[in-house]
């Protein structure tokens, strides 16, 4: 179920984003929210174009790690959909978008991009040593 606009990877993006007003969201959430959404890992420039274009709407905010954040307005339009799937969320999610349009002086730098990538797509630990470790934070 692959989006093929813009405005999609738009809407994507915002439903990968933090409920709350504030709340942050590393490119890392992104990624894997917005692959569990489309069941496709999204490219640095998708991220990107998506992220600038939210951001001059003032639907959310990026801080210099690259963390975004919802704005006040962002935070009401992610809310406004209700007993919606999480794939189906996009979709609701694009009707109440503004019209958007790309900022190019947002930049995601390749090394945010890539270390969050590599941590998405690394080994993750056996359950086991998850388990073991939570124990021992007792």
């Amino acid at each position: 179920m692959a989006f093929p606009s813009f405005a999609d990877d738009a809407a994507i993006l915002l439903a990968a984003v933090g409920r709350k007003e504030g709340s942050r969201t590393t490119v890392r959430g992104v990624i894997g929210t917005w692959d569990m959404i489309n069941v496709d890992v999204p490219s640095r420039e998708m991220i990107e174009t998506a992220a600038g274009a939210l951001q001059r709407a003032g639907l959310v905010t990026i801080d210099g790690e690259w963390s975004l954040r919802l704005t006040a307005e962002g935070a009401r339009i992610r809310r406004t959909p209700r007993s919606v799937s999480m794939r189906a969320l996009p979709g609701a999610l694009r009707r109440l978008l503004p019209t958007l349009s790309p900022d190019p002086a947002v930049v995601l730098p390749e090394e945010i991009y890539d270390e969050a990538l590599a941590d998405y797509l690394g080994p993750r630990p056996p359950l086991r040593v998850l388990l073991w470790r939570a124990l021992r934070r007792r």
